[in-house]
């Protein structure tokens, strides 16, 4: 035999080979690794929150660029309104804790642009208000990241809960009993 037909024989058969291996598993795609200001994203957003339980105007402030808005998206469309007054709202007295947790959060940064998108759950207190997502703007000023703009959707129906509070779930009781 000529080199060139042993050359493309053994490439033929290199090919069938191959053909008829078992199919390897593809190796699982590398984790991302978190943007280095993600951390600091999500700190700005959970400083707007622990302002709320604690009744802080001045922390809530903080953390607002000073032109930021406040939007909520409905089924009657789109409302804005400047974040000063929910600053104002936030540092009343009143009764009861708000607390709105926040979890299985998103973050995108590009400079000194971030967005992050969340599901959030609202109780007055212990009792339950309403949930549904909510969507921050940021923007790195150079005292650090502020909320630029914050629009949610609410609604009381198809509500899903933090981990640990959903309806019936006790303190410290397993949420998955008999299993």
């Amino acid at each position: 035999m000529t080199t060139a037909i042993t050359a493309r024989v053994a490439v033929t058969a290199l090919l069938l080979a191959g053909a008829c291996a078992p199919e390897a598993e593809a190796p699982d795609p590398p984790a991302e690794t978190p943007h280095p200001e993600e951390a600091a994203v999500v700190a700005a957003v959970e400083q707007l929150f622990e302002a709320m339980r604690t009744g802080d105007s001045a922390m809530a402030r903080a953390v607002f660029h000073p032109d930021a808005r406040l939007g909520r998206a409905g089924e009657d469309g789109i409302s804005f309104s400047s974040a000063e007054g929910f600053i104002g709202m936030i540092g009343r007295p009143r009764d009861v804790v708000y607390d709105e947790p926040i979890w299985d959060w998103t973050v995108q940064i590009d400079g000194r642009l971030a967005h992050m998108w969340t599901k959030y759950a609202f109780y007055l207190g212990d009792e339950f208000s309403h949930c549904g997502e909510e969507s921050f703007q940021l923007y790195r000023s150079d005292t650090g990241w502020q909320i630029t703009q914050l629009i949610d959707t609410m609604r009381r129906e198809d509500c899903f809960y933090p981990p640990g509070r959903e309806p019936g779930a006790e303190e410290g009781a397993d949420p998955t009993p008999g299993v």
